[in-house]
């Protein structure tokens, strides 16, 4: 079973996934993407960490690991 996360102190602005209020209703958004439009689409890129790095721990350059 799937369990959250605890949030760790994180300000939502930190929060690694983005919510976002849309003008559009979900049948204009469905109606957009189209079988054509997802065979196009490219995913966006991410980092996941690796076996032995801790997904809660800043990476060391600064960067956000994504």
């Amino acid at each position: 079973m799937h369990q959250p996360r605890p949030n760790r102190g994180t300000e939502p602005s930190e929060d690694p996934v983005r919510h976002a209020e849309s003008l559009q209703t979900p049948e204009e958004i469905l109606a957009y993407w189209t079988p054509e439009r997802m065979a196009q689409a490219e995913p966006r890129e991410i980092r996941l960490p690796g076996p032995d790095e801790d997904p809660d721990k800043e990476a060391e350059d600064g960067s956000d690991n994504s």
